[in-house]
């Protein structure tokens, strides 16, 4: 059995790396600790502010009637549910998914989820982060770059395979918001949880700092004639320094091959900053911390009960949102029409060879017939 890497250890150095240098960083990042205490978490929610709850509230609403019920009607028969064959055989078994409206339940609540996961990471940053930070006037919040704007026109009339050549090149595309207080540009790219970030997003978004934040700086200098100071700022919106899968970590790491260095492991462990100018730095921040920057940069800690806005504002739109848009009915239709298209999806029983039909069960066949759909373009 393979060894279990110990804490902090899931990732390599990057190749080249001096290893003194990096020794003990992934450990210096991960000591700060999350505890829930309830009464903590009470006075917390006494800071937080039932205007911005409602303003978020009201726009995750108008979000949900009209993007939920698109990410459920959208799918049409059998083949648009089609999923990781391997694992669905072997949920179905374990679940013992022996009925077909549990089988079709089952089916619809996965694409169902996956679907949500997407969408709401792109809600987040089209919705969610606008009301912030808390403690300056509406016209200074997070935005989108006004240079990603600039760039996104450029494209406007492409078709795809000129836009996927061009967005190549692009300066902007791992920023997501900005936003500028004084001589300081903080710049920060959304990322949803602790394990959606993969190998190719860490060399995506290392190639991207690395190439690209003198001219951010640069162009940041240009917009704002003020900022003497640029932030980069690597979210993820749930999690904790201790759960994620490392690879924002990895984009540090391999920072320090670009022009990077610690700043002070000690008082600001996991922080960058450029040996050339010392004024560009590039840090991660996740979960509560990620909200609490979010809510003030300056002064994260005078923010920290952010996340409990944002999650107040999502069980109170739920409840107005899910009323609006007719979700139960809409949903049980679909499960129905699911069910419907599992029960006959069935093979001629006297086709099959005789060991088959001795060895599996009517609903295993289901299952079989299921999983094959995604090998399949039609006819599912």
């Amino acid at each position: 059995m393979a060894k279990r890497k110990p804490d902090g250890a899931a990732a390599k150095p990057h190749v080249g790396a001096d290893a003194a240098t990096i020794r003990g960083f992934y450990k210096a990042i991960k000591t700060h600790r999350h505890s829930f205490h309830p009464l903590e978490v009470a006075g917390l929610l006494t800071h937080t502010g039932q205007d911005r709850v409602s303003v978020l509230a009201d726009a995750i609403a108008a979000y949900i009637v009209t993007n939920l019920p698109k990410a459920i009607e959208q799918r049409e028969g059998l083949a648009e549910y089609r999923t990781n064959p391997y694992v669905l055989l072997t949920s179905a078994s374990v679940m013992q998914l022996i009925d077909p409206n549990k089988f079709a339940s089952f089916l619809f609540n996965n694409k169902l989820y996956m679907g949500l996961e997407t969408s709401f990471g792109k809600s987040i940053e089209s919705v969610l982060v606008l009301p912030y930070p808390h403690n300056q006037p509406p016209g200074n919040k997070w935005r989108d770059p006004p240079e990603k704007g600039v760039e996104s026109k450029q494209l406007a009339g492409l078709n795809q395979e000129e836009k996927a050549q061009k967005r190549i090149e692009s300066v902007w595309r791992e920023i997501d918001k900005s936003f500028v207080l004084g001589s300081r540009r903080y710049m920060t790219s959304i990322k949803s949880g602790p394990s959606c970030i993969n190998d190719s997003q860490v060399k995506a978004m290392t190639d991207a700092i690395a190439q690209q934040y003198k001219t951010w700086m640069g162009e940041s200098r240009k917009t704002h004639q003020a900022v003497t100071e640029l932030d980069i700022i690597i979210g993820l919106t749930y999690g904790t320094d201790r759960t994620t899968n490392n690879k924002e970590n990895q984009i540090l790491v391999k920072l320090l091959q670009h022009g990077f260095e610690e700043e002070d492991r000690a008082s600001k462990p996991g922080v960058l900053i450029d040996k050339e100018t010392r004024t560009i730095r590039v840090y991660r921040r996740i979960g509560i911390d990620f909200w609490s920057t979010i809510g003030d940069p300056v002064n994260p800690n005078r923010a920290n009960f952010v996340y409990l806005e944002v999650l107040l504002a999502l069980a109170k739109a739920l409840s107005k949102g899910m009323a609006t848009a007719s979700l139960e009915e809409r949903v049980n239709l679909k499960i129905r029409q699911l069910s419907h298209a599992l029960a006959n999806l069935t093979f001629p029983r006297n086709s099959l060879p005789a060991w088959v039909r001795q060895d599996f069960h009517e609903h295993e066949l289901c299952w079989l017939a299921a999983a094959m759909s995604a090998f399949y373009d039609e006819g599912i």
